[in-house]
């Protein structure tokens, strides 16, 4: 069986890292799980890493920055990153006019589609957009 190509952005790979005070911290991990059990292989952005560190520092995790580098470097580990092309920032721009959403969270869902892959996400924007996914809905689409 070959694994599923998918896009996650940072609110569901928060979560991998960060389980108090986050909610559907289950789902996220589940599909960290079907990553490493190569049922799927998971694909962060560049600007996954930033949104992803922003969080950590200023969100309520408070992280220090000593913690937040080593889930950064963990999270290059453990996922391969995509830099979007031309054409996907063409698409992203598209969709976040469309859409009225941040290019950033566009860009997501740009990258993803334009792979065919799945992108998962928590964004209630990109959700209602019809741009993206729940993990939970993913999980069950690839039960084995």
């Amino acid at each position: 069986m070959l694994a599923t190509d998918v896009v996650s952005d940072a609110n569901v790979a928060l979560k991998w890292f960060r389980h108090e005070g986050e909610e559907d911290v289950e789902s996220a991990r589940a599909l960290l799980d079907r990553h490493r059990e190569r049922q799927v292989v998971l694909h962060v952005l560049d600007l996954t890493f930033y949104e992803l560190g922003n969080a950590l520092l200023r969100g309520r995790a408070r992280a220090t920055a000593e913690q937040t580098a080593t889930v950064l470097g963990a999270l290059r580990e453990i996922c391969p990153t995509i830099i979007p092309e031309n054409d996907d920032l063409a698409l992203a721009s598209e969709l976040a006019a469309e859409h009225e959403l941040t290019l950033y969270d566009a860009a997501y869902a740009a990258v993803a589609q334009r792979r065919d892959a799945p992108f998962v996400t928590f964004d209630r924007q990109l959700l209602a957009a019809g741009l993206g996914i729940r993990p939970p809905e993913l999980l069950a689409r690839i039960r084995v």
